[in-house]
């Protein structure tokens, strides 16, 4: 059982990496972001080996970013995104579970995110931020399944 929840786990990692994105009411996120893994934190969670996230819309209707990256176990992952900021569920585009995720914009930026299996399970939930300079994104939450939960912080640097 542990093993299928790290493999869910590594699963929502490359999934929704991307929903760390917010922008505050004066910032966009638009641009290139890389995950700095030396600042992240996943606890139980396998933690991916590198990843780089495109934002390409981010407006306070829409959202839309493309994540590439390699897991903790090698392996090669491409998701997206493209869908409106009012927390209804849509499909992450290359998830091989049919994952959908929701975002809401928060009141004074941030945003908050779920994604939940095709079958309506939310299995994390969390909030993400844009730092007062806008080179920083983090986003902070919990993965639940069966076996347990564990909470994570997943930190990107703006790329120049």
């Amino acid at each position: 059982m542990k093993t299928k929840f790290q493999a869910l786990a590594l699963v929502v990692f490359w999934l929704t990496a991307a929903a760390g994105i917010v922008s505050a009411s004066d910032q966009s996120a638009v641009g290139t972001w890389k995950l700095d893994t030396s600042k992240s934190s996943y606890g139980t969670l396998p933690a991916p080996k590198y990843e780089q996230l495109v934002i390409t819309a981010d407006t306070p209707e829409t959202l839309a970013w493309k994540l590439t990256g390699t897991g903790a176990d090698g392996k090669a992952f491409t998701v997206s995104f493209d869908g409106p900021t009012n927390g209804s569920f849509q499909p992450i585009v290359g998830s091989p579970f049919d994952h959908e995720i929701a975002y809401t914009r928060l009141a004074g930026g941030g945003m908050k995110f779920s994604v939940r299996t095709k079958d309506g399970f939310v299995f994390e939930n969390g909030i993400s931020h844009l730092s007062a300079d806008g080179n920083t994104l983090t986003r902070t939450g919990t993965v639940q399944g069966r076996e347990g939960k564990s909470d994570f912080v997943s930190v990107y640097t703006r790329e120049p």
